[in-house]
C-alpha cells in the first residue's frame, strides 16, 4: 500500500507546501475542503482557498516554521474563501528540510475541531 493511499484514507488535512507557501502535496481532505483535485492545488497558495483579511492564522504559523524552522502546534482559525464558512483546526506543522538543513517548505496535518 502507497502513503498516498494511507493519507487518503484518514480523516484529517494533510500537506506540504514550499517556501513560497504553494501546494506541493495536499490528501483527500484538503482536495474536499477545496472543492479542487490535487492538479488543481498544487502551485497554488493559501490565498487561493482561504480568506485571508478575515483570518490569517495559518499564514503566520507558516511563516514562523518557514523562518524558525521548529514545528508548531496550535490551534487556527480559517475562513474557506468559496463558502465563508469559519473552521477551527487543530494544526500541526513542522519544517521541510534538506541535506545541509536548510528549510525548504513544510508539512503540516490539521484536525478539524470546529464545535468540539
Amino acid at each position: 500500500m502507497n502513503p498516498e493511499t494511507i493519507l487518503d484514507t484518514l480523516d484529517i488535512a494533510v500537506y506540504s507546501k514550499d517556501t513560497e507557501g504553494r501546494y506541493t502535496y495536499a490528501n483527500r481532505m484538503v482536495c474536499e475542503l477545496f472543492g479542487a483535485p490535487l492538479s488543481e492545488i498544487v502551485g497554488l497558495d493559501d490565498s487561493a482557498f482561504f480568506d485571508l483579511a478575515e483570518a490569517d492564522d495559518l499564514k503566520v504559523n507558516d511563516r514562523e516554521v518557514m523562518e524558525s524552522g521548529v514545528a508548531v502546534s496550535r490551534e487556527e482559525r480559517d475562513v474557506v474563501k468559496a463558502t465563508g464558512e469559519e473552521r477551527v483546526y487543530w494544526t500541526v506543522k513542522a519544517p521541510i528540510t534538506d541535506a545541509s538543513g536548510a528549510v525548504i517548505g513544510l508539512c503540516g496535518v490539521s484536525i478539524d475541531i470546529t464545535g468540539k
